[in-house]
């Protein structure tokens, strides 16, 4: 005889219900001065350059945004980055959930039979 089937209010269930419901009455940001521009002048830059790719597009209008009237940041030096350390390859990487072994927390074998 097959069981009979109920209804579960988990509350993982239950969480999730929430989750997209809140999402969706989110109300979205007006879009930035950058996104305005760059949806103004990349038509007008692909009409007048129809064979290139769309990556070349948005290199040549982030060109014009440098010097753009509406952006806030023209005139200003571009933030510097920092430098990338570079990764030691030989060494496998360590796993976060374990603690990272010191040569003190290894008993040596005199005090293991001693």
């Amino acid at each position: 005889m097959p069981k009979a089937s109920s209804t579960s209010t988990s509350k993982a269930a239950s969480k999730g219900a929430n989750a997209k419901t809140s999402k969706a009455l989110k109300e979205k940001r007006p879009p930035s001065a950058y996104n305005i521009f760059v949806s103004e002048k990349i038509k007008s830059w692909k009409a007048s350059n129809p064979k290139a790719n769309a990556k070349d597009a948005m290199k040549a209008v982030s060109v014009m945004w440098a010097s753009a009237e509406e952006n806030p940041n023209r005139g200003k030096p571009p933030k510097s980055k920092k430098a990338k350390t570079p990764r030691n390859i030989s060494s496998p990487p360590r796993s976060s959930s374990l603690p990272a072994a010191d040569d003190n927390d290894v008993p040596s074998s005199d005090s293991v039979n001693a």
